[in-house]
């Protein structure tokens, strides 16, 4: 895909992210693509639903999984807004999401014995075939994010 292509699903897993942040929550929003076409979406929902678990990456895992009617989404591709955090790096692990497209980067997110946390350290670190590509519309992702920390 190019660069255009990135920019497009991306600018869609930020609608959800924007209604995420209009419903008070932290405006993250996912896109799990198969072929080019979307297959799974998800949206933060953690304050809405009062669920630690409510993140826009597992929901967007769970929609994909119920659309294929399977619990692998290898040759996926995960679009999101902000980069996952452990929780949710470890569900795209488990459900063998191989391409990992982020907007913004959460440099605050947890610590592992490689250091800082990164989608790149936490492949390295699970001998992960993970193929990361990142800073894609990064300024309008981490502003959603600076928009709920300021509230």
């Amino acid at each position: 895909m190019t660069n255009t292509d990135h920019q497009t699903l991306m600018r869609q897993a930020l609608e959800l992210a924007e209604e995420a942040d209009r419903d008070g929550d932290m405006g993250v929003g996912a896109l799990i693509v198969r072929d080019g076409e979307i297959v799974g979406r998800g949206r933060n929902r953690i304050r809405t639903r009062l669920d630690p678990m409510g993140h826009a990456e597992t929901e967007a895992i769970a929609d994909a999984c119920r659309v294929l009617a399977t619990d692998t989404l290898k040759g996926c591709t995960l679009y999101t807004t902000m980069e996952p955090c452990p929780m949710c790096a470890g569900a795209l692990l488990n459900a063998k999401v191989g391409h990992w497209v982020l907007g913004g980067r959460f440099k605050s997110v947890g610590r592992t014995d490689l250091g800082r946390y990164s989608a790149e350290a936490f492949a390295k670190f699970m001998d992960a075939n993970i193929k990361v590509t990142s800073g894609i519309l990064q300024t309008e992702c981490e502003m959603l994010r600076s928009r709920f920390f300021q509230r």
